[in-house]
């Protein structure tokens, strides 16, 4: 009788402990977090309506719980294994499309994509990486494209250029999705940035911009006026964010 009960305490202690593998989430024993990789945002959605916390970095407090966002995507930018003396998994960092609601989850349970139930607000550019359009504010992006007579707003390069608050000082990875995203064209494309800062926000946007461009457009020999018929996206960082006044126009010559 005492072997029977020992053995069925260590096959109860096993299977506890590979319930307690498949969801690490649950422990709170001395383990690390190790970063596996670094991703481009990448949109997830919660599989479950059911209760499913979300972590500070140290695994100590519970920040989020997601059957309190069930119409959002969150935006993955980082994976990263959890291992202790007896649990082990992957973890997400994640934030919602404000940056407001952070931290990490267990990949388990999260599901790639936008989330069905709300698709709006979300732009999907290649391969997966996903931005929401709180980082978007149209009405900046319509002032910078207004600057360039005769010119055409094009729906692609735009969504290039909105996807470029993703690559922020990232170089030539912009570019890689580029071609993805509108071909060879991109080798013959006219860039224009800047990245000086609007540290008053009483100055008008339109004119701070118009300023920095006009330098630009000197310093190359070129003016407003010479983009007649350009095929034009354009992305200026909103006004809530820390990199407001920086800018992205994108041309490429009429076909």
């Amino acid at each position: 009788m005492k072997k029977a009960i020992a053995w069925s305490l260590i096959l109860g202690a096993a299977i506890g402990g590979m319930a307690m593998a498949q969801r690490p989430q649950d422990a709170h024993a001395s383990y690390k977090l190790v970063k596996i990789v670094s991703l481009d945002s990448t949109a997830y959605y919660a599989k479950s309506k059911k209760s499913a916390y979300v972590w500070n970095k140290n695994h100590t407090r519970k920040m989020h719980n997601l059957k309190n966002y069930p119409k959002t995507t969150w935006y993955a930018t980082g994976k990263y294994s959890m291992k202790s003396t007896t649990n082990r998994g992957v973890y997400l960092q994640i934030s919602n499309g404000t940056g407001k609601a952070k931290g990490y989850v267990w990949s388990g349970y999260m599901k790639k994509g936008v989330n069905p139930a709300y698709p709006q607000g979300t732009i999907v550019g290649p391969t997966g990486v996903a931005m929401s359009t709180y980082n978007v504010d149209n009405k900046l992006n319509r002032q910078l494209l207004s600057l360039f007579p005769g010119s055409i707003p094009d729906k692609t390069l735009q969504k290039f250029a909105n996807l470029g608050y993703i690559y922020h000082n990232v170089g030539d990875g912009f570019y890689n999705y580029g071609h993805l995203m509108i071909g060879d064209e991109i080798d013959s494309e006219f860039g224009l940035s800047s990245q000086t800062l609007i540290a008053d926000k009483g100055i008008k946007f339109k004119t701070f911009e118009k300023n920095q461009i006009a330098k630009i457009l000197e310093f190359r020999g070129k003016t407003f006026s010479d983009f007649k018929d350009y095929r034009i996206g354009a992305y200026a960082f909103p006004a809530h964010s820390k990199y407001y006044g920086e800018f992205s126009i994108i041309m490429l010559p009429p076909k």
